[in-house]
């Protein structure tokens, strides 16, 4: 096995431990709380300011967990440098730990804070788009899960529309592959398994929001 490979493998292990960081269950357990068990029992900002009822804690998390992706994805960009290509693994590795953390029993939270921080290094056009069609969702339905699902489900077919637009600001465009349809293809790959990885964990909530409205 070559040292690139080994090291790559490296890598990704690394990159799930760092998601896996329970930045909220650490945090809210300072107030004698175990998040795990309290609220939805999502390990992330949400369920730390409602359990709390502290904005600063609430805010504290978001920031914490955006980080988690925020300054790998820096890393493996500008010190690694990485294409986007060999990146999706390792990436999509942050939201895998902080989603299904080793070190709570592979519980966690939804992964939108740390996607922010991914995205906003890969291709920040994608955070605006997914906020546009939150807010629009949320509008409609007055729902953060179904505002949350709803945007990550829909800014994957987005991407399909203005491939042409989107691809330009990926952070490897025009250094490695200048061909839009090669560009679009990994961003739309890597757009539709961060979502994957986000609707997995909001299918809980989803699913007690039908039965209340029944």
């Amino acid at each position: 096995m070559s040292p690139f490979i080994i090291n790559y493998i490296l890598i990704c292990i690394l990159y799930y431990l760092i998601g896996s960081i329970p930045t909220a269950y650490l945090i809210v357990r300072f107030k004698n709380i175990d998040i795990t068990k309290a609220g939805t029992g999502n390990v992330g900002a949400l369920n730390s300011y409602e359990v709390t009822k502290s904005k600063k804690i609430g805010i504290l998390v978001f920031v914490l967990d955006f980080l988690k992706g925020f300054i790998p994805s820096l890393l493996i960009a500008k010190v690694f440098v990485l294409p986007l290509s060999l990146s999706m693994i390792p990436l999509a590795m942050l939201i895998l730990g902080h989603n299904f953390s080793i070190w709570l029993k592979f519980k966690g939270g939804r992964g939108l804070s740390v996607g922010v921080g991914i995205y906003l290094v890969v291709n920040f056009w994608i955070i605006i788009i997914w906020c546009v069609l939150y807010l629009l969702s949320y509008f409609v339905k007055r729902s953060i899960h179904i505002g949350n699902v709803a945007a990550t489900l829909l800014t994957p077919l987005l991407l399909i529309f203005f491939s042409g637009f989107f691809v330009r600001f990926n952070y490897d465009y025009g250094i490695y592959n200048t061909d839009i349809s090669y560009n679009f293809n990994l961003l739309f790959t890597f757009c539709a398994v961060l979502s994957i990885l986000v609707l997995i964990k909001h299918i809980k909530p989803i699913v007690e929001l039908i039965r209340k409205s029944n």
